[in-house]
């Protein structure tokens, strides 16, 4: 008897059929990968340049050359008394942007989640301040404080909470508070808009369960609402620090930096020495701490939320 042996041909599987056996993790990664090249091109890269230039001797008033310099320019810095007021200024500046549009997205959004007519017009209103570019804004707020036809002067004389119409900007302490209220406006309507959002996933039932548990409104904000915005709050926190970091270009349409050196923060020092003084190799230097303090304090918040929440079961 005569046996038939059939060779079987291996099919090879499609590119729809590869996409369709692949696991979550490959395929997440697989769509990621375009952005991540793009970010690799447009924001790895300069930041390489930049650590590179930032170990050179560039002074473009004197020589187009480069010289290596290795951890001069770190070490010039750190010991330069400028570069010390500037870092307390920042830290400063980011705390009291921090704190101020932190607490008014918080109230901005809890109003926005209650029921009232005109809500939705109320909601897209509020989203102006985001869409004026941070240049306009600062010529902006620097109309609102002018010493002699402003609009707060004007207010408050008029309301005789003056005496007279003031220099607002010729005060060091309170030109750098009205810089940290501009960069706090300007972005508020995008952290009051995920916190509204991360109110509106609280589901309804906890609300009525507090309220028959006889919860007042201080109790539900406490134990209902704050333990559901505690891990956007956190992300709101972090997200304002890196803004009011590298915050520039509305200080330099507000204050020009003034008066004196009152509201020259690391961004602004950064653009000195890189277009005034073409110091480049100190420029970007200043540019890399300024990078490494953004990151240390934009993790410290998550890493203190996540000591919290590890000690909080030892502590019940």
């Amino acid at each position: 008897m005569q046996t038939t042996v059939q060779k079987q041909v291996a099919v090879r599987p499609t590119l729809r059929q590869r996409l369709q056996r692949m696991g979550e993790a490959p395929f997440g990664l697989l769509l990621l990968a375009p952005a991540a090249l793009v970010l690799l091109l447009f924001l790895i890269s300069p930041l390489i340049y930049a650590l590179l230039m930032s170990l050179q001797q560039i002074e473009l008033t004197i020589s187009p050359d480069w010289r290596w310099a290795g951890l001069e320019n770190y070490a010039a810095l750190l010991g330069e008394r400028a570069v010390r007021e500037s870092l307390g200024r920042t830290l400063v500046f980011a705390a009291l942007t921090i704190s101020i549009s932190v607490v008014l997205a918080l109230g901005l959004a809890l109003l926005l989640n209650e029921p009232f007519r005109g809500r939705g017009m109320a909601r897209v209103l509020v989203l102006l301040p985001w869409a004026v570019a941070p240049v306009v804004a600062g010529v902006l707020w620097r109309y609102l404080f002018h010493s002699n036809y402003g609009l707060v002067n004007a207010l408050l004389f008029q309301l005789g909470l003056i005496p007279a119409y003031q220099v607002w900007l010729d005060n060091a302490s309170v030109a750098i508070l009205i810089a940290a209220l501009a960069t706090a406006w300007k972005s508020l309507p995008f952290l009051a808009l995920i916190l509204l959002a991360r109110l509106q996933s609280i589901p309804e039932a906890l609300y009525r369960a507090a309220r028959m548990d006889g919860a007042g409104a201080w109790a539900r904000f406490r134990y209902v609402t704050m333990p559901h915005l505690r891990g956007m709050l956190i992300f709101a926190v972090v997200m304002q620090t890196i803004i009011a970091l590298q915050s520039f270009d509305l200080i330099f349409t507000l204050t020009r930096g003034g008066p004196g050196q009152g509201t020259v923060v690391l961004s602004y020092l950064v653009f000195i020495n890189a277009f005034e003084r073409l110091s480049m190799g100190r420029a970007a230097a200043m540019a890399v701490l300024l990078a490494l303090l953004i990151v240390l304090l934009g993790t410290l918040a998550p890493l203190l939320a996540a000591e919290r929440r590890r000690k909080e079961p030892q502590d019940a």
